[in-house]
């Protein structure tokens, strides 16, 4: 069944735009990105790194240029 509402997150590169669909928005924060460094295949751009959320949890941080 479609869902009559969807949360879409705008992203600009240059004069490109592109929305990317999520299943919830928990809300905005500033945070460090932490390199993972040999954890990570290389070839695997879409990940730019992680970061610990202030509950502990671990959160990977996407590359949104990458995909636009």
């Amino acid at each position: 069944e479609p869902k009559s509402n969807m949360v879409v997150i705008i992203v600009k590169k240059g004069d490109q735009l592109a929305g990317l669909v999520v299943d919830e928005l928990i809300g905005q924060q500033e945070i460090v990105i932490k390199s993972l460094g040999k954890y990570i295949n290389c070839t695997s751009r879409l990940i730019s790194g992680a970061t610990i959320l202030g509950d502990g949890e671990v959160a990977l941080i996407l590359d949104a240029n990458v995909l636009i």
